[in-house]
């Protein structure tokens, strides 16, 4: 029964907060993944507007810092190919092992 009373305090507590930083948090991630797709060979070329941007964000909401993380697309394809195969392996042991003929 607390559980459900929580819940529904933090429901209800939740619609009052405002959202801007997680607006703040959801354009630097829009803008990152800008930058992220921009034709580069190697490594992610920033301009001079892209790290003055980066530097008015981190300013006007200082603890962004603490949530983002700037990595490269194939490492957020390997969590994505590790988080995939432990999903599956969770789901065939459900199941309670491989199909067999």
């Amino acid at each position: 029964m607390f559980v459900i009373l929580h819940a529904l305090g933090m429901f209800v507590a939740d619609t009052f907060k405002s959202r801007s930083p997680l607006e703040a948090e959801i354009l630097f991630l829009r803008h990152q993944l800008n930058v992220a797709l921009r034709h580069a060979p190697h490594r992610v070329a920033l301009r001079s507007g892209d790290r003055a941007y980066m530097v008015w964000m981190s300013r006007l909401w200082p603890n962004l810092l603490d949530v983002v993380q700037v990595v490269q697309p194939q490492t957020v394809l390997r969590w994505h190919r590790a988080g995939f195969r432990v999903y599956w392996a969770l789901e065939v042991a459900e199941a309670g092992g491989a199909a067999q003929d």
